[in-house]
């Protein structure tokens, strides 16, 4: 029983679910409905406590199990929480919930065959299901194997036209390759959700890695817009200005990149290097040493510093 001191026992829910325990202590169902409302308020202890009686009480309910599972996985508790969606599905074989996020569980803990195995038998009852073929891109993505991933991602797709996330892993997909598809699915992806500083940002770089700086720098422009604070778009900025020749302007964001991120080595290292190009070897020592201290092991840090000793 929750001790009669503690705030949340004297809440009103807990309270009439405790009198009614102690009327009747072998109602599953109390001790279930009590189990929720501490996971609601993460007494994530009590509500296992709970879950657990009400499983000692009636072992062949699954959502008691199903229950117990997700508490489990929210206290980091992972083999546990596996063994209690086994168990679930053991009950109810069509359990797609308990599955889904068995499946999830598995990708978590890279079992990814374990995973895609479990979201296969899913897919033979419900096809439909464009969040499966979503986790089945993410685990082949997670596998190395491009091609079944970014055909699960454009199945998903395919039957949910709104699923912003696939499109994004296609486009990085096809933008690791520097293929210019990338840009059609980011494209797709920035239609759904064109305030995403995450979509813009990831379109820069390919863009950038393509060598369109111009049109790089209007999209991280607009990540910036978006997010004000998103140092790494003030430190691709500066540093396409630096590939452009706009060196004034390549520091100018640099400053405000190490301003956000202090710890962010590596623009205190291209702060130096601009330094020790206009033959101001003071101040090049200065950031060359800030991303020593930061990185100590870097050898391009080391090798900087030494040129300017």
């Amino acid at each position: 029983m929750p001790d009669p001191n503690d705030s949340l026992a004297n809440t009103a829910a807990v309270k009439e679910i405790s009198a009614q325990l102690e009327a009747n202590s072998e109602d599953p169902e109390l001790y279930y409905k009590r189990a929720q409302i501490y996971s609601n308020t993460k007494y994530l202890n009590r509500a296992e406590d709970d879950y657990l009686a009400a499983i000692a009480l009636d072992s062949l309910n699954p959502l008691y199990h199903f229950s117990l599972a997700r508490t489990l996985y929210a206290m980091n508790q992972t083999q546990r929480s596996a063994a209690q969606y086994e168990k679930a599905i053991a009950l109810k074989p069509d359990y797609t919930e308990a599955s889904l996020k068995l499946a999830d569980l598995y990708f978590v803990v890279k079992e990814h065959s374990k995973s895609i195995a479990l979201l296969n038998k899913v897919l033979l009852t419900d096809k439909g299901n464009a969040g499966v073929y979503h986790m089945l891109g993410m685990n082949y993505k997670e596998l190395g194997d491009t091609g079944r991933a970014i055909y699960h991602f454009q199945t998903a797709i395919e039957t949910d036209p709104t699923d912003f996330e696939s499109n994004l892993y296609i486009a990085n997909l096809y933008g690791a390759r520097k293929n210019a598809i990338a840009l059609d699915y980011y494209t797709a992806a920035l239609k759904l959700r064109p305030k995403s500083a995450d979509a813009w940002f990831a379109k820069a770089v390919f863009e950038q890695s393509v060598k369109n700086y111009r049109s790089a720098l209007i999209d991280y422009r607009r990540v910036i817009d978006i997010d004000p604070g998103h140092f790494l778009s003030y430190y691709n900025v500066g540093y396409l200005n630096y590939e452009l020749g706009m060196f004034d302007e390549a520091m100018r964001n640099w400053n405000i990149c190490s301003r956000m991120n202090p710890s962010y080595a590596r623009c205190f290292y291209m702060k130096g290097l601009l330094f020790e190009e206009q033959k101001n070897k003071a101040d090049a020592k200065l950031n060359y040493k800030v991303a020593l201290d930061l990185d100590p092991e870097n050898a391009l840090y080391q090798a900087g510093i030494k040129r300017v000793q």
